[in-house]
């Protein structure tokens, strides 16, 4: 009995150690989907822990190795091994060999989620060395760091900050004494109306910006004429140009209070104290919108986005031109009826759920004075032409508050209100901002189209279609930049404003007698397409943000490092994308979506104004119904296609 048990005491003493020798880890667990390869005749086994990889962690990847017979675990070698995402090159690192016979271990911490290899080199046993080395690529998945991501956390954030917002707003409404059912006057907040009325409030906000904007413009022209790792076109392209719009769906104009051209054309206009009004002819928004479209052309065939030196003279260019139009005219006409993205800006402004009103027009209407418009001892008037009294939309109020500031009778009132209200309650339609709502969503759609990595393909299969004089006349890169410029300009320009021309005199013919005419359906009903270009620029530009935009980080870090004696840290050039493929494309499909329906209820608030009779104005909407749900749905197959990135990252 003795005997047995030291027999038995002995074996539970050695099998713990004969496990660990022949590939037992503790908590080391197989990494990849095949994790034993055979090179060489060598057995290459891959494990890590913890198991699996997750992105910002460090976790011990395990390689063992085994000879071929007999199979046994190989001491002594000389190991190396790498971690990456597909399709890069990392630097191998030393694998040191531990505790268990065989077995080599490194330790790494990927910085992004997704595939991923781990490349294993041997290059040499003992007894032996191999010309070339052994070498064996394991595919892995990196999973998204544990614990809550920057997703869940925005989303505590926002669900606390509303909790707060809405109890703030009760105690308000009880403080104030506000109807129960009616908007909040944002301006009764006394700290918030002491704000917005501050004279301090814009200068505040244009000083920064306009160093600012003469950093662009010095980065642009000396520092490294490369846009991936030049701040001057990350800045200005993959976080200004792409962001901006959000502003225009939250507050309307809110970024012309504080835009630098603006501030040079108003501080212009006030020190020649010019009071002419710009030519007539120039009072609208086609010079605006044909100055966007030849940008965006710009931007996707000469490449502006990825030359320093062409983005600094751009804005070069359009400051000088906010400073002349300064010069020689009133107020901010540049902003109102030249600036390229002020159309645009006016009619996105309409779906925000902000506005600057009267509370009673017959005050207005009574009082003689008016210097909400025309200026007075306590403000200048406002400065984008617009008179309280009479607006009913948001496309040309800046929020500046002058006007709040010139009131004597207090009748102005800040306010929430319907999402996108504008597009059907205001009195106001006239044919340039109906036809740019139209040309946008073409526009909107192309430009994501050209994004796409397969676009190259169909603009090659459409210049197949060209005449074989011109293809053997020209070089390939100019007939196939001419297609694209084609496709582009008339798709935008031509071919969206026709289907919509079409779409209006069905209209026509589907209400009968009560038919109002071809214009009229198109300006009218062209606003209900707004809703449709702005959530495809949404979502276009979600994913320059969300996947490019933290490339800003190692642009700054260079900036700083190269032009200056301080340093934020070594540039990392492989910057985490600030929200996965996945997520990006569910706020894609949600804004798709969600302006899809707000455009059909613009459509069908428009046609109810326009029509007398439901059941004509339900026939009239038709026709722009399945062209609104055409270009949505173009746009949710388009965003499913691989998309390629501004410039490098």
């Amino acid at each position: 009995m003795i005997r047995r048990s030291v027999v038995i005491a002995l074996v539970l003493l050695v099998l713990p150690a004969q496990v660990l020798a022949h590939g037992e880890h503790g908590a080391a667990k197989p990494l990849a989907s095949t994790s034993v390869v055979t090179v060489g005749g060598y057995q290459i086994e891959l494990l890590s822990d913890p198991a699996p990889l997750a992105a910002g962690r460090e976790s011990r990847v395990i390689a063992k190795v085994f000879s071929p017979a007999p199979l046994a675990p190989v001491s002594g070698a000389t190991v190396h091994m790498a971690l990456g995402p597909a399709g890069t090159s990392p630097v191998a690192r030393w694998a040191v060999e531990v505790t268990w016979a065989g077995s080599y271990a490194a330790s790494f911490t990927p910085a992004r989620s997704g595939g991923h290899y781990i490349r294993v080199v041997v290059t040499e046993v003992p007894g032996r060395s191999f010309e070339p080395p052994l070498a064996v690529d394991f595919q892995v998945d990196v999973v998204p760091a544990p614990g809550l991501g920057w997703t869940a956390w925005m989303a505590l954030l926002l669900a606390s900050g509303i909790a707060l917002l809405g109890l703030y707003a009760v105690a308000l409404r009880a403080r104030t004494g506000a109807p129960l059912g009616g908007a909040l006057d944002l301006l009764s907040i006394p700290w918030l109306r002491r704000l917005l009325t501050s004279a301090k409030l814009q200068p505040s906000l244009q000083l920064p910006l306009l160093v600012l904007m003469a950093i662009v413009v010095y980065l642009g022209f000396a520092d490294v004429q490369d846009g991936g790792t030049n701040l001057a076109t990350k800045l200005t392209w993959t976080i200004w140009w792409a962001g901006i719009i959000f502003t225009f769906v939250l507050a309307g104009r809110v970024w012309c209070l504080a835009c630098p051209f603006g501030a040079l054309n108003e501080w212009a206009s006030r020190l020649s104290d010019a009071s002419r009004n710009l030519p007539r002819p120039l009072r609208n928004i086609w010079w605006a919108t044909a100055m966007f479209v030849l940008l965006t052309w710009a931007d996707e065939q000469l490449g502006v986005v990825r030359s320093p030196r062409v983005t600094a003279w751009i804005v070069v260019f359009f400051a000088t031109l906010a400073l002349a139009v300064g010069l020689l005219y009133a107020r901010r006409s540049f902003c109102r009826y030249l600036c390229p993205i002020g159309g645009l800006i006016g009619v996105y402004s309409m779906t925000a759920p902000l506005e600057l009103r009267v509370k009673d027009r017959a005050a207005c209407q009574a009082h003689r004075d008016k210097e909400c418009y025309r200026g007075g001892a306590a403000a200048r008037g406002c400065p984008m032409f617009e008179f309280p009294q009479t607006m009913d939309r948001n496309n040309y109020c800046n929020l500046c508050a002058e006007c709040v500031r010139g009131c004597s009778r207090d009748n102005l009132v800040l306010r929430f209100r319907a999402f996108g209200k504008d597009l059907w309650a205001s009195s106001r339609r006239v044919l340039d901002e109906s036809y740019l709502a139209v040309a946008l969503v073409g526009l909107t759609l192309l430009v994501t189209a050209q994004m796409l990595t397969a676009w190259p393909d169909w603009v090659s299969g459409i210049a197949r279609w060209l005449p074989t004089s011109i293809r053997t006349t020209l070089k390939p890169v100019t007939y196939l930049g001419l297609v694209e410029s084609g496709l582009l300009l008339v798709g935008s320009l031509v071919v969206g404003p026709l289907l919509v021309l079409a779409g209006a005199a069905l209209s026509t013919r589907l209400a009968g007698e009560q038919g109002f005419g071809l214009r009229r359906s198109f300006v009218v009903f062209g606003y209900m397409f707004i809703p449709i270009g702005l959530a495809t620029h949404l979502a276009h530009n979600l994913s320059h943000l969300l996947l490019e935009g933290s490339g800003i980080v190692p642009a700054v870090q260079r900036t700083v490092m190269v032009l200056t004696p301080f340093s934020l840290g070594e540039p990392d050039w492989r910057a985490l994308p600030l929200a996965s493929e996945a997520v990006v494309g569910l706020f894609q499909m949600v804004a798709l979506v969600g302006f899809f329906a707000l455009s059909l209820l613009a459509g069908h608030r428009l046609s109810i104004r326009a029509y007398a009779d439901r059941r004509t104005a339900s026939r009239a909407l038709v026709p722009f119904a399945v062209l609104s749900l055409i270009f949505t749905v173009a746009g949710i197959v388009l965003l499913q296609q691989p998309m390629g990135m501004r410039h490098g990252m």
